[in-house]
């Protein structure tokens, strides 16, 4: 899956393709890639209970992933802002 830029160009980039042909609400699937260190401020991000964590073979970084049911194209661009708002945070 190739990395979203979480910058206003890509939301709404992000927006048009989720508004085309989409049928909300939808389960939505998040993957980001973080420094270990900043797990705890993605998890606030998504409902309690969703995320699935990975960590790398390091250390440093764990990938996060998590469906959640949306209903609506804004409810997702909501989170990629949140999400855009921590230092290191890579989505994908």
């Amino acid at each position: 899956m190739a990395e979203r830029s979480l910058d206003e160009e890509g939301l709404t980039r992000l927006a048009a393709l989720l508004n085309d042909g989409s049928d909300w609400p939808l389960d939505y699937l998040f993957k980001f890639i973080v420094p270990a260190d900043k797990v705890e401020q993605v998890k606030a991000l998504l409902p309690v209970g969703s995320a699935t964590l990975r960590q790398s073979r390091t250390g440093k970084y764990q990938s996060v992933s998590a469906t959640v049911s949306m209903p609506d194209s804004d409810a997702v661009l909501a989170v990629y802002r949140q999400a855009a708002l921590i230092p290191g945070l890579m989505a994908m």
